[in-house]
């Protein structure tokens, strides 16, 4: 029971954290968006720890598995996200983020030496496939400087990067640590590298005061870091990798939802087909791998 409810907390807040990130994105440089957020859940995460007496000081090697996911789950992982839905419509990147279930195998197989099945590698150009139907009015008429592309990569990148992350967060290493530490200084680290990243770049700092901006900023800090992180991250100890994968099938439906219904995207049959071919992908595979390992937690 417990690992259903953190699955279907983490996918109701993460289907609806997409159509969020579009009211931060304008006034404010999207880099001090993003620090702003995990700045305010990084803090509300040690208030916790402090107030839970969970412990606080680690060695520098466990520092380092934080500063991985501060690196990959906490800053890059977003800086592209919310570059992606500069110019796509919100419900678009959460099909390509659907990729993470398929590209944490991969990873899986590289970093952490997991055994590569090549049905999953069929699985997965299946799914590729369907990201083609999707994407294919602009595939046509295909060009590097067009936004609708400039949109893809950015969403593939994040996508991958994310895997990084979870990676990370499923890495021997990593798995003794304390959940709510582990968050804290993840999210402390992705605050600081993003900081250091839009100093470098030059990008002043700006903020806005109206209310769409603030009340999006706080529910993206307080349900779509701190408490969504929290709970995958516990599915993601508790069920494994793969199975925690299932989030990333499941959660594109809500946002296409919110999408369909606040953005007005037009559905096709291709673009119909593609969604059925990218979840379906995703489904096969990771039933593939559930049945193929214990859970643990359950």
């Amino acid at each position: 029971m417990l690992n259903l409810f953190l699955f279907s907390t983490t996918v109701l807040i993460w289907g609806s954290t997409w159509y969020a990130i579009t009211f931060q994105l304008g006034e404010v440089p999207l880099e001090w968006s993003i620090v702003y957020r995990f700045s305010a859940s990084a803090a509300i995460m040690f208030v916790f720890c402090l107030v839970t007496k969970s412990p606080l000081r680690f060695s520098w090697r466990q520092h380092r598995v934080f500063a991985g996911l501060g690196l990959f789950l906490f800053s890059a992982n977003y800086y592209f996200t919310y570059l992606s839905i500069e110019y796509l419509t919100s419900g678009l990147v959460a099909i390509v983020f659907s990729l993470l279930a398929l590209m944490n195998i991969f990873n899986g197989v590289l970093f952490l030496k997991r055994p590569l099945e090549w049905r999953m590698v069929a699985v997965s150009l299946v799914g590729l496939f369907g990201l083609v139907l999707i994407f294919w009015p602009d595939l046509k008429s295909f060009s590097f400087g067009s936004l609708a592309m400039i949109g893809l990569g950015a969403a593939i990148l994040a996508t991958w990067l994310a895997s990084l992350g979870n990676t990370v967060a499923a890495s021997k290493t990593a798995q003794p640590l304390p959940l709510l530490p582990t968050n804290a200084w993840g999210m402390l680290y992705g605050s600081i590298f993003l900081t250091i990243f839009a100093m470098a770049s030059g990008i002043k700092p700006g903020f806005d005061t109206s209310a769409p901006y603030l009340i999006s900023l706080a529910y993206l800090a307080v349900f779509g870091t701190v408490i969504a992180f929290s709970c995958f991250l516990m599915l993601l100890s508790r069920a494994g990798l793969e199975r925690a994968g299932y989030v990333a099938v499941a959660f594109p439906v809500v946002a296409l939802t919110i999408s369909t219904i606040f953005e007005g995207y037009q559905w096709t049959l291709l673009s119909l087909a593609g969604l059925v071919l990218v979840l379906g992908g995703n489904v096969v595979v990771l039933r593939t791998r559930a049945r193929a390992e214990p859970c643990p937690g359950e």
